[in-house]
């Protein structure tokens, strides 16, 4: 085992299952060859002479490549976003005073809604030479989209903030109102780059270095680190909420620069195909082990905009029974679906339980079943 982690935090990461996996790895192997690697928690875990990843998604696959490379573009990008980040809880820090006493006059009515307006519009003015610019001039965006979102966030969170004391006959310690404040003006920056991911995705471009600087904070901030989108083809997860306001990507900077993630990125090829696509690109060798962990037969298959739908699990299955020469373990939620396509095979197939830790409404089932299947 290598003991490294994964660059990022994905979806159906296999970071909790690792023991259940390491106790069925083949023996022994060469190559190590993962079609649908995700975050990679098997991939970073485990040592082979050469390894062969994919994903279909091209912000991810193109991740990996940077940090490969160690592109200096992309760390440039990855040091701007972050910096900003620091320099907003500076600004909370000089400004928390200001806000509070004008939060405190619309409190006990001394402002109206419109007052208070007024002199959110005014902070909101009054920081703008603050930040690093270049994040917010490019391809049709500037600093007053940023503006307007840090304004309505502040405005509505005070708004809210009035409501539930009244609601709850309670009022807000100074530390809870400071980070409600705190969660409002870095949610703003947030949903800025939301919106720019968002924009991107049909069509606009920028650089691809920081489009995936871009794609790698949302990834960090947003919710529970999901990946939905809505019927519009837009990314709608919210920011994380006030315990995320303690986070910052200096360490994961500081890891993407370890010599050690960087040798093994070096021994890797790195491909963003469909996965039998890629397969057919390299030798497969019968001493070889390819893990497989594809999305699962499910009805949130949100993840990431790319399908995964039951004819590419059959595509999938009939590989696996038919022409994969080499060990395999395939790791997939049970359903009625996926276990017809199995069960009359020679594989040998076990069940092990996963509880998540994160249920979107009510669309993953915090109790399921998830099927080990090996050739060996």
């Amino acid at each position: 085992m290598s003991n490294l982690k994964p660059l990022l935090k994905y979806p159906g990461g296999k970071g909790r299952e690792l023991n259940i996996i390491n106790k069925n790895l083949p023996k022994s192997f060469n190559n190590y060859i993962e079609p649908f690697v995700g975050g990679g928690a098997v991939y970073w875990n485990i040592n082979a002479k050469k390894y062969f990843i994919n994903d279909i998604s091209r912000d991810l696959i193109l991740l990996y490549k940077y940090v490969k490379k160690q592109d200096k573009e992309f760390f440039g990008e990855l040091n701007l976003i972050d910096g900003n980040w620091h320099k907003l809880k500076d600004i909370v820090d000089q400004y928390f005073k200001f806000l509070s006493k004008k939060y405190y006059s619309y409190k006990y009515e001394k402002y109206s809604c419109y007052n208070l307006q007024t002199q959110i519009d005014r902070f909101v003015r009054n920081i703008e030479n603050k930040l690093r610019v270049p994040l917010f001039t490019f391809n049709g965006f500037n600093i007053d989209i940023f503006k307007r979102q840090l304004n309505s966030n502040l405005f509505n969170k005070m708004i809210r903030i009035k409501n539930n004391e009244q609601k709850y006959k309670r009022d807000l310690e100074s530390k809870g109102l400071r980070d409600n404040i705190e969660c409002a003006i870095k949610s703003a920056y947030y949903m800025y780059f939301r919106e720019i991911y968002n924009t991107l995705n049909k069509g606009h471009n920028i650089s691809p270095r920081r489009r995936v600087a871009i794609f790698l904070f949302i990834r960090e901030y947003c919710f529970s680190s999901m990946f939905r989108f809505n019927s519009d083809g837009n990314f709608n997860v919210p920011y994380g909420g006030i315990s995320y306001n303690k986070k910052n990507m200096d360490e994961k900077i500081e890891y993407y620069r370890n010599r050690k993630v960087i040798n093994k990125l070096k021994k890797t090829r790195i491909c963003c195909d469909d996965f039998v696509k890629f397969i057919n690109k390299i030798e497969i060798k019968k001493d070889d082990f390819m893990f497989i962990d594809p999305p699962y037969d499910t009805q949130f298959s949100e993840y990431d905009k790319n399908k995964f739908d039951k004819e590419d699990q059959i595509r999938l299955a009939n590989y696996l029974k038919n022409e994969c020469p080499c060990k395999f373990m395939l790791v997939i939620k049970n359903t009625d679906f996926i276990e017809n396509l199995y069960k009359n095979s020679d594989f040998k197939i076990q069940q092990i339980d996963k509880n998540y830790s994160v249920s979107f409404r009510d669309r993953n089932k915090k109790d399921v079943v998830h099927l080990i299947i090996t050739n060996y």
